[in-house]
């Protein structure tokens, strides 16, 4: 009788469980699946970048299509002043006509940044495999002593240390990112526009802020 009592128990908490996860009063936070996102630590990766656009605007136009693209001055992020340069020399090189005087062009290219800071963010867990690489290092170094040559235990040791750096890494989200959006248009359509997102390090923002200007940063606070 005990037990009848308990499984009607346990089914009556069951159903009860089942009845109330339909009905929230919000929409539950759930996470995007994971993905990889660049980190734009060097100017190489800027042409790389430039590379992308000159390209999107290449299969835009036909080639009769003159493009200018504007001046920046002395008070342009270092971002700006190398980017433009570098967008220039890529144009030429897809067969794009740059213009020299911006009156004379058929399409305009403008592009802006955008600075996104994240502060006071959990760090990300571990990749899976890490917690066992772990363990495996302990169990080998554990029983080194038994070993009869044991300067051979140097070799799956430092190959666990390998695993758990490459399953480790890329695990602290306190991170910068820099939108940059790109847009050509012919005065009054746009003809083509793309944005891509970078990570980048916090150390390197100056190279995204003019001098005498101010550009947009946003800051994402809290736990995400």
């Amino acid at each position: 009788m005990g037990s009848s009592r308990l499984i009607a128990l346990a089914t009556l908490l069951v159903a009860l469980t089942a009845c109330q996860s339909g009905y929230t009063p919000q929409p539950r936070a759930t996470f995007f699946p994971a993905t990889d996102q660049n980190y734009m630590r060097s100017a190489a990766h800027w042409d790389m970048l430039a590379a992308n656009e000159a390209t999107m605007i290449g299969q835009a136009l036909d080639s009769n299509h003159l493009v200018a693209i504007r001046d920046t001055g002395p008070a342009s992020s270092p971002f700006e002043q190398a980017y433009r340069n570098l967008l220039i020399s890529q144009l030429v090189s897809n067969d794009v006509q740059v213009a020299l005087n911006s009156g004379s062009a058929s399409h305009h290219i403008d592009y802006d940044i955008q600075v996104v800071t994240h502060e006071d963010r959990r760090s990300l867990r571990p990749r899976p495999g890490t917690a066992s690489a772990t363990f495996a290092i302990g169990v080998f170094a554990a029983n080194i002593r038994n070993w009869t040559e044991q300067e051979l235990a140097l070799i799956p040791v430092g190959l666990g240390l390998d695993i758990i750096n490459a399953l480790w890494r890329d695990t602290d989200d306190a991170i910068t990112e820099v939108i940059v959006n790109s847009r050509l248009h012919d005065g009054n359509r746009i003809v083509a526009a793309d944005s891509r997102i970078y990570y980048f390090s916090a150390q390197d923002q100056h190279n995204y802020q003019g001098q005498g200007r101010q550009f947009q940063v946003v800051s994402s606070q809290g736990g995400e």
